[in-house]
């Protein structure tokens, strides 16, 4: 077996679709760049790795996990938004693009799908209150997600509440510091 399928078998082994090349760097046990660089190359000619933009990579026979692609084209982001609130059945309109919340805003569009990203406050944005660890990417809670939407949108219309533990998005809501989305949430459950 070659030696550029040995590495390929420890990303598959891995459990991960995307990689960027400081994982790489870690999964290959290697710290000199020109030898990472040179392997990836020979990976990508390969067709073992397929490139998604500079420094993002996917197995090439492999689908990408989209969530988990989203936390790769965007350091310090989870998904959340409508994408957790529609998956929760909290609302029944599905978006066609993966919203996540992350310290700057932006849209990334490529050939895997629509990738937005919404600015919340770094404070906010560091406090792990809500957000749940899927091993390969971040997501909210769909309490922290419905807290997310009202913060940046404004209390709006939601088909469903059943499922939404009204002493989490209470507790959760505090750390915005924000007297409207607190209130906003008081007027949602008729607190």
């Amino acid at each position: 077996m070659s030696n550029i399928a040995k590495k390929m078998l420890l990303l598959v082994s891995s459990g991960k679709t995307v990689f960027m090349t400081a994982e790489l760097a870690i999964f290959w046990e290697t710290e000199d760049k020109n030898a990472l660089r040179v392997t990836v190359s020979r990976a990508k000619k390969s067709e073992y790795l397929e490139s998604i933009r500079r420094g993002v990579y996917k197995l090439k026979d492999k689908k990408a996990d989209l969530f988990e692609l989203a936390g790769k084209l965007k350091k310090h982001s989870y998904v959340s938004f409508e994408t957790v609130l529609a998956q929760a059945g909290v609302i029944f309109q599905w978006h066609d693009e993966i919203i996540s919340a992350s310290d700057r805003g932006s849209a990334i569009e490529n050939e895997f799908g629509k990738f937005l990203y919404r600015k919340i406050p770094k404070n906010v944005l560091l406090n792990n209150k809500g957000i749940i660890n899927k091993g390969n990417y971040f997501t909210a809670s769909v309490e922290r997600a419905l807290c997310d939407k009202i913060y940046k949108d404004g209390l709006t219309y939601f088909d469903s509440l059943s499922g939404i533990d009204k002493e989490k998005v209470i507790e959760i809501s505090k750390i915005y510091y924000n007297k409207r989305l607190e209130n906003d949430i008081k007027k949602l459950f008729k607190l």
